[in-house]
């Protein structure tokens, strides 16, 4: 990726020009401010500047040497012909004031050097513009004295300078106001992006993976579009080798089933035939072994079968409203005989007002059987068994050391995973307390318990 194209390089190139705005926008509001003003100047303004102003004050002053009071009087007129909108007076060399023209203020009759100090105070760089100057080259003739107001004197750029903070704060605001947009927009574009990166990988396609996303641009967030179209691309194909090996483990365990039982069959039918010729006692429990060790491995046959049509959702399943008290009794009859031959005590418990479930009456019995199966497997020690109907929970209980303990009849726990699998999908629910005082297996109805609690 090229680095001009980052973000990191376009946030920095946002911040340089928000550093470097401030120094270059001073002088271009200076040249806007004043360029004009200094454009549109009129060469033939009456008043000029302060300086061209105060300069032509003091000339027409000095030319006034040892002129008589009238002479004196008559020129002020001609100036203030020449400054129809300026103040002015004049005072004598023995201090009086003489001939005053259109004076803002209250003037003393009579100067004293403190009155002529105090004036000067008030009116030093002050408004209007006041300018003081000694009639001749001497400072004994008197002095005259000429007041204007500042907004007539200057050019238009001058009469500017008063609001030219303001004008350089409304600026720096307007640069800050555009920097904060052009940020959140900057910002608001990546957080756009993420969204639609975060959006991609929360809906998923029929097979469970994202949906790839178009690479937006050649950025970070472009390179992790890529790297995020790139996994889900692997995933898309590691869950079609999975699948192909799925299909391929269940059409071997399907096969190896269907290859394991012809032997067995013929097997047992051999021994079947060969008992009344074993007259021994050691024979006959010889061949007892024998044929419960073929009994293990046709349940086994049968339970990988079963797992491999219930993993590919080709069990056949067909839920319906199932009256659970007679489902209970029939189960617990068609397993009293083995559990007398084996010498368990067996309790069954039912209610005696009719109990519905909606599940399938035979996965359930595939349910009851397995786990009936494991306690003659795994209880035998204990000699008891406990079938409890509760209206919203089946316990099946024993007095074994408990399905953690090493057995010798212990196998690879293909029943219970038939168990955990069927009873998920009937929406219900299961739990397992084990230990060295026996083992108690609850499967719960959470349909009947909300009915009951409302």
């Amino acid at each position: 990726m090229k680095w001009i194209k980052s973000l990191q390089f376009k946030y920095l190139m946002l911040m340089f020009a928000a550093v470097l705005i401030v120094p270059i926008m001073v002088p271009l509001i200076s040249a806007v401010v004043y360029l004009p003003g200094i454009k549109i100047e009129k060469p033939n303004d009456p008043y000029g500047n302060f300086d061209s102003f105060e300069k032509r004050w003091n000339e027409a002053a000095e030319a006034l040497e040892g002129s008589s009071k009238k002479e004196i009087q008559s020129a002020l007129t001609d100036l203030h012909n020449e400054y129809p909108d300026a103040g002015m007076f004049w005072v004598d060399k023995e201090g009086v004031t003489q001939k005053t023209i259109q004076v803002p203020e209250e003037i003393p009759l009579r100067w004293s050097r403190t009155d002529a100090m105090e004036f000067l105070k008030q009116h030093y760089n002050s408004d209007p513009f006041t300018v003081v100057a000694f009639i001749g080259k001497g400072h004994d003739e008197g002095f005259m004295v000429v007041q204007l107001d500042r907004d007539l004197l200057g050019p238009p750029a001058t009469k500017l300078s008063e609001i030219y903070g303001n004008i350089i704060i409304a600026a720096l605001a307007i640069v800050l106001v555009v920097f904060i947009f052009l940020s959140w927009f900057f910002f608001r574009k990546v957080h756009r992006r993420l969204i639609r990166l975060k959006e991609a990988m929360t809906h998923k396609s029929e097979n469970g993976l994202p949906h790839p996303v178009e690479p937006s641009n050649e950025d970070e967030i472009g390179q992790l579009e890529i790297s995020f179209n790139e996994m889900v691309e692997e995933l898309e194909l590691s869950r079609g080798r999975e699948l192909r090996e799925e299909n391929l483990r269940r059409e071997l365990i399907a096969n190896l089933s269907h290859d394991l039982r012809t032997p067995l069959t013929t097997i047992r039918a051999q021994l079947s035939e060969a008992a009344p010729e074993v007259t021994s006692e050691k024979g006959k429990n010889a061949l007892l072994s024998v044929n419960k060790k073929i009994d293990y491995l046709g349940n086994l046959i049968d339970n990988l079968f079963s797992i491999t049509l219930l993993t590919g959702k080709k069990y056949p399943f067909h839920p319906q409203s199932v009256e659970m008290n007679r489902f209970v009794r029939s189960v617990a009859a068609h397993w009293y005989a083995v559990f007398e031959q084996e010498g368990f005590d067996m309790q069954v418990e039912t209610l005696e007002a009719p109990l519905y479930w909606h599940v399938d009456e035979k996965w359930m019995e595939r349910i009851l059987d397995n786990l009936l199966q494991n306690v003659v497997r795994y209880a035998s020690e204990g000699k008891f068994v406990g079938v409890k109907l509760e209206p919203d929970s089946l316990t099946i209980e024993d007095h074994g050391p408990g399905m953690k303990q090493e057995h010798e009849s212990k196998g690879a726990g293909v029943g219970l995973t038939i168990v955990d699998l069927m009873v998920k999908d009937m929406k219900l629910a299961w739990e397992m307390n084990t230990n060295a005082d026996g083992t108690k297996i609850k499967i719960s109805n959470p349909a009947v318990g909300r009915r009951m609690a409302e």
